[in-house]
């Protein structure tokens, strides 16, 4: 399975783990580096709106200058990170562009671009960038996590994988040995990822962003084991560090929904939601409310999921991938998230869950047929992620081929479906009974400790 939000994570480990960046003087300035003056790698601001206002006003009193440009940016993205981004990645986006006008080559204004790039869903953008990088600095292992993070968006794994080994060759660390975790899960290795993340958690920092994100991710691919117990000591022992840590808080309210209490999954959900406004919590926060009853509730939420994804697109994010795959979840709008899926698997051919949205798409018009090829494609690397196991078998179901539909049923059951929706684990569930011929119930995963 993959993880929640592992993309999301990686950008922000590539935001805030930049080159060297020489910062200009200032006043009391809560900063990471306040005593050496530098903003080093892994470096954060202990108080970026504070950061802000003071680039912000420093800029006023001094003019354009590249450095507080940039300083001001990296703020803007910390904030977005964790809070608006509707607000902070535009105002990033713009103060960049002004830096980049009065010096286009500008090593951390345009690494900072490329974070904004890959946060847009610009990949290609964000790879021509890194190219153009690393052609004049081939070891700025910044630009090699550009352009990881915009290879594995655009399909293209086995150039990621190569370009990760060169990432590790240049700079060993945990931005290097999270984006190798990430690569291994795409070819179905959990366990070579977990082991991969967990060096990534031993090279951070202790109470910093980056080490926060390994941990929680670290918890998300063991819960995707159905390990429970351990990823949920995990996710505790983020709030330890970092109490407001809403990643974290959100895998409390999932591990509480796996294990059958749904409310304080809902209060869980809740509490991350107001630290750090994420799609990603609402969608699980509308199956909390189902499990309760609380249909109304549930409808709200995922009006609120779609509504993000409207402000996203109107930001300048490319959305039409999420959105077609959240709308024929809801089985609305069915023909024009064809089109959207249509767009984009013709625009990343090889990324694994464009073919399955497009898959999935074909399906809900009434085309299943046409989807099996997309599904297989989706299937290639034997990633093991249930769910895509599970809307195979939904697509063979409808296409009439019944030993197949019941294979991918046995594997994504056994792949812990549950884990990522307890409905669409119900669901295979009946139809394996269905398609087998008994009316006997197919017994459920068992949760280890």
């Amino acid at each position: 399975m993959f993880t929640l939000g592992l993309v999301v994570a990686l950008i922000a480990i590539a935001a805030a783990v930049l080159f060297a960046l020489r910062a200009p003087e200032r006043p009391n300035l809560a900063s990471a580096a306040e005593a050496a003056d530098v903003l080093l790698p892994s470096s954060e601001f202990l108080d970026a709106a504070e950061a802000v206002s003071f680039y912000e006003a420093a800029l006023r009193a001094a003019g354009n200058n590249t450095a507080y440009q940039v300083a001001l940016a990296q703020a803007h993205l910390q904030l977005a990170r964790t809070g608006d981004e509707t607000t902070h990645v535009p105002a990033a986006e713009a103060v960049l562009a002004s830096a980049l006008d009065r010096d286009p080559d500008n090593v951390h204004a345009l690494l900072l671009q490329g974070v904004v790039l890959n946060k847009l869903h610009r990949f290609e953008d964000a790879r021509d960038l890194a190219d153009g990088l690393l052609a004049q600095y081939p070891s700025l292992a910044d630009a090699h996590a550009l352009r990881i993070d915009a290879l594995v968006e655009l399909g293209e794994y086995d150039e990621a994988v190569a370009a990760a080994d060169l990432m590790q060759s240049v700079r060993p660390g945990l931005p290097s040995y999270a984006r190798v975790a990430y690569l291994r899960e795409h070819y179905g290795d959990t366990d070579g990822a977990i082991a991969a993340m967990r060096m990534a958690v031993d090279a951070g920092a202790a109470g910093t962003e980056e080490r926060a994100w390994a941990v929680t991710e670290l918890a998300a691919l063991y819960l995707g084991k159905a390990k429970v117990d351990i990823a949920r000591f995990l996710y505790e022992g983020v709030l330890d560090e970092r109490p407001s840590f809403a990643p974290a808080v959100a895998g409390l309210g999932h591990v509480a929904l796996v294990q059958g209490d749904a409310q304080a999954s809902i209060d869980y959900l809740n509490q991350a939601y107001r630290l750090t406004p994420s799609d990603g919590f609402l969608e699980l926060l509308a199956d909390a409310y189902e499990v309760v009853g609380d249909t109304d509730a549930a409808d709200r939420t995922r009006e609120r999921v779609l509504d993000g994804l409207a402000a996203a697109r109107a930001m300048g994010e490319i959305v039409d991938m999420e959105e077609a795959d959240y709308l024929l979840d809801l089985d609305r709008d069915v023909e024009h998230a064809l089109r959207m899926a249509k767009a984009q698997v013709e625009r990343r051919p090889g990324h694994l869950h464009a073919n399955e949205t497009m898959a999935w798409a074909l399906l809900k018009n009434g085309r299943a047929a046409e989807g099996i090829p997309y599904i297989e494609h989706a299937l290639r690397l034997n990633t093991g992620d249930a769910m895509v196991h599970f809307r195979a078998a939904r697509v063979y179901e409808a296409a009439d081929q019944t030993a197949e539909a019941q294979r991918h049923l046995r594997i994504a059951l056994d792949g812990n479906l549950h884990i990522e929706s307890g409905a669409s684990a119900e669901e295979a569930r009946r139809l394996l009974a269905s398609l087998s011929g008994s009316s006997a119930p197919v017994r459920s995963a068992r949760l280890d400790g």
